[in-house]
């Protein structure tokens, strides 16, 4: 039996796990169907640099086969560390998945009033602004996770936690004391998508088949700074009628002022000749590291 083993984003009971969790179940259905036997554990690490360090280290070299990881918000956007280190790490994203996100309070106290320190996941934070921001004279701490937020409620009175709404159900069901709010998070529809990645030099075209809708997440890396450099990439797109859902600058972190470009393109495997042909085009004057090819996951 061939053994896999994911590096997640932990400790168990995050979204990461949640994601984790749904996706482990998607592929063994695959390979149920095939007749193939496969055992898939998971490795969880407390940061989004440890977990790419499991996959991929500074050496090259990995405990795990893949890793997942968050990378973009329905309400706090992208995550900046996992745009960074898929630049950074030999890594090809393989797949995606996406989970609805909800959060809850959990507090040691009666009341919100009662409230002294606040620990919250560092993207959580920006999808429950509007209750963070209608608390009074609280200590906020931002933590790295948002199970770690919830073992650091421990039973200090005015400790208090925002986390998954499936955590704090734990809580309801329990003979615990502690204060819980659910809903509040800034909107309902809140989704999180999670990318898969695994130790990859190179990303290929290739042979891909599939007649659903695809998304080619790619680095664009100008070798110089120049006028209209911009629009010269995006003009490429636009001539052969190409897609962009995103784009975005991230600093080059060797000069100030000086930006890489990621930009996640949606197409077909009929276009993908098309989209190799525009990218070959941008490369004449910038470098270009694909991330990836693989099937958009529907909400």
């Amino acid at each position: 039996m061939d053994i896999v083993k994911i590096a997640v984003l932990g400790p168990k009971g995050t979204f990461s796990d949640m994601a984790y969790m749904e996706y482990r179940q998607l592929v063994l259905e695959r390979f149920r169907d095939k007749g193939d036997k496969l055992c898939i554990e998971a490795e969880y690490y407390p940061t989004i640099d440890e977990v790419f360090n499991a996959v991929c280290d500074d050496a090259g070299n990995g405990v795990c086969d893949m890793g997942i990881v968050p990378i973009e918000n329905t309400l706090d956007g992208y995550v900046q560390r996992t745009l960074d280190l898929l630049l950074e790490k030999q890594v090809g994203i393989l797949d995606e998945h996406t989970v609805p996100v909800q959060f809850a309070l959990v507090a040691n106290g009666a009341s919100t009033e009662e409230i002294s320190t606040l620990y919250v996941q560092f993207k959580a934070n920006g999808q429950c602004r509007k209750f963070i921001n209608s608390l009074n004279n609280v200590n906020i701490v931002s933590t790295e996770s948002n199970m770690e937020s919830y073992y650091k409620l421990k039973d200090i009175q005015g400790n208090a936690a925002i986390v998954p709404s499936h955590v704090a159900s734990w809580e309801k069901n329990s003979d615990s004391n502690r204060l819980v709010q659910e809903g509040i998070t800034d909107a309902e529809n809140n989704y999180t998508r999670f990318v898969v990645f695994k130790k990859e030099d190179k990303v290929s075209f290739n042979g891909y088949v599939t007649k659903n809708k695809v998304r080619i997440p790619v680095y664009i890396m100008p070798k110089s700074d120049r006028p209209g450099l911009l629009f010269e990439i995006l003009k490429e797109f636009y001539d052969k009628d190409i897609n962009l859902i995103s784009i975005m600058s991230r600093p080059t972190k060797q000069e100030l002022g000086t930006y890489n470009f990621y930009i996640e393109i949606d197409g077909y495997a009929s276009t993908i000749s098309t989209i190799k042909e525009a990218l070959a085009n941008i490369k004449v004057y910038n470098d270009i590291k694909v991330l990836g090819i693989y099937e958009e996951d529907g909400i």
